[in-house]
């Protein structure tokens, strides 16, 4: 049965703009480190004493105590309730109770970062990321592809510039490994290269958010992925994928095994936007009940069928498993920035 959110999405430009988006969302953290730093400040230390001091019985016992011997004008009770009341109308104790009662800051509030690559380094940073599929660094400590591949991986495709990484695809002959399930590993000739990067070797998270803000040149049948592959083959999480042609819809979905142990490839084609040649901020939240995916906030897609329970980790690379049109090379997929967050412990 098609999903609800696709049949929602067929208007054109209902995402909020990336910019407004990420404008939103950096006033959101301002006003929570600002309400943080606050917490802890004198003056609103000092009107949170009062107060518990002010409604406790003891006071209103002695206050009432005080006024019936008319002793109550100059006495330090007195003295507090004027300072009490002061702060009362204190603008900063003002913002910093207002904040707390509309919280607009939630988002903030709920998770914490794990992982961050904002990439404004010179080169990629290689204690986070490796530039081939997980097994090929373990097990040969060499690339490799599938057989299903038209492309090679190179690092020369991987180039980190200006605070984004870029992986190139473009028409280049090389020879390298290719995988298939039955014949095994063999060395063929290539005439195409493109990038992956992954956390494989370095982090890996069950459950939480998983984000990047990024843009393609080129889609289908030019994939590009952010995805989260596992130990084994199954399940694998596509947070985006452009297998679609002319990017104006991408997709997003869970493979993985079903209650009967059957191989299942639970996808979602996403509409509402052009989306090549245009930077969105991708998303999925994982809990144990569910699996949400978010464009700029939005929910697109939700699935509860298939929610894998184990650790995983982070992938980019745009594949071919097609001969591509030459007009369309060399392509590009940007990563302006990946963040990975946790539920916060209270």
């Amino acid at each position: 049965m098609a999903n609800i959110f696709s049949f929602l999405f067929r208007k054109k430009g209902i995402f909020t703009p990336t910019k407004k988006f990420e404008a939103k969302r950096k006033k959101e953290k301002e006003i929570y480190l600002k309400f943080i730093k606050d917490s802890s400040s004198d003056i609103i230390l000092r009107f949170q004493k009062l107060e518990q001091l002010i409604n406790s019985n003891d006071y209103k016992l002695r206050v009432t105590e005080l006024k019936n011997n008319k002793q109550y004008k100059k006495s330090a009770e007195k003295e507090n309730f004027d300072e009490y009341s002061k702060l009362l109308k204190n603008k900063r104790v003002k913002w910093y109770y207002k904040t707390l009662r509309e919280k607009n800051f939630k988002e903030q509030q709920e998770w914490e970062v794990t992982f961050e690559d904002d990439f404004t380094t010179i080169e990629l940073d290689k204690s986070k990321w490796i530039t081939g599929y997980y097994w090929g660094n373990v097990l040969m400590h060499d690339k490799y592809v599938t057989s299903a591949e038209k492309q090679f991986f190179s690092d020369a495709n991987i180039i980190v510039k200006n605070g984004t990484l870029r992986l190139i695809t473009k028409q280049d002959s090389v020879r390298g490994k290719s995988w298939d399930p039955l014949s095994g590993i063999r060395e063929k000739d290539f005439e195409y290269t493109s990038g992956l990067i992954s956390t494989g070797q370095s982090f890996r998270q069950q459950y939480g958010k998983f984000e990047a803000k990024i843009r393609f040149t080129e889609a289908f049948p030019l994939i590009n992925a952010f995805w989260l592959p596992s130990e084994k083959m199954f399940p694998q999480i596509d947070i985006l994928k452009t297998a679609i042609p002319k990017g104006k819809e991408v997709s997003c979905g869970v493979h993985g095994k079903s209650s009967n142990n059957k191989i299942e490839n639970l996808l979602s084609t996403i509409k509402g936007d052009t989306f090549i040649g245009r930077y969105f901020v991708y998303s999925l939240e994982w809990s144990p009940q569910a699996l949400i995916w978010k464009i700029n906030g939005t929910e697109v897609h939700r699935e509860t069928r298939i929610v894998p329970n184990e650790p995983m980790y982070i992938s980019f690379c745009t594949i071919l498993t097609e001969n591509p049109n030459p007009n369309q090379l060399p392509a590009y997929m940007e990563i302006d920035w990946v963040k990975c967050y946790q539920k916060k412990e209270f």
